[in-house]
């Protein structure tokens, strides 16, 4: 959210009213004003998109997705994107990084450097993903180019063009 000048001008203009004017050469400060805490800086605006609507646009922020059941469109390009929600879908292009921690939910994506698949029953339909870690169990992904899986949950399937390497440290996971 970006706050306009001619919006904070006013505000301003009010706090520094109810400002005290310093104190007169020669005398001294009332205690209680010695004794006030400085001001505290004005809060940075949130790098994180917590549960956006359909449409958004990342530019650049990390996104948190925690709403059961919904349907995602997110535009443009997001930091670190982390799945707690179950039953829904996202679609996005482009990530550094996804975290899938609920279940049975569909991620559909086109460029992410590094995912996690903590939770179980997902689906994710990837064109680009170089490294990927499973931990959850029952997991498809589908990706075009992949450079490294390693499995440590169970019955997980990769389904990739390429030859990832593989660290498989469950059972019943395959790479086709």
């Amino acid at each position: 959210m970006r706050i306009s000048p001619f919006l904070l001008a006013p505000t301003l203009a009010a706090l520094s009213a109810c400002t005290p004017a310093p104190p007169e050469a020669g005398t001294a400060a009332p205690a209680a004003a010695a004794a006030a805490p400085s001001p505290t800086p004005a809060t940075a605006v949130s790098d994180t998109l917590n549960d956006p609507g359909s449409g958004a646009d990342c530019a650049g922020k990390n996104l948190r997705i925690s709403r059961d059941n919904a349907t995602l469109v997110i535009n443009g390009e997001c930091g670190e994107v982390t799945i707690t929600a179950s039953g829904g879908s996202l679609n996005f292009d482009k990530a550094r990084t996804i975290v899938v921690e609920g279940s049975h939910y569909t991620v559909l994506n086109t460029d992410v450097d590094t995912v996690r698949v903590v939770g179980s029953d997902n689906t994710l339909n990837l064109t680009n993903a170089r490294r990927i870690e499973v931990s959850g169990n029952n997991n498809m992904i589908l990706s075009r180019e992949t450079a490294q899986i390693q499995f440590s949950g169970n019955t997980n399937t990769l389904n990739t063009d390429a030859q990832p390497q593989v660290d498989d440290r469950g059972s019943g996971n395959r790479v086709i």
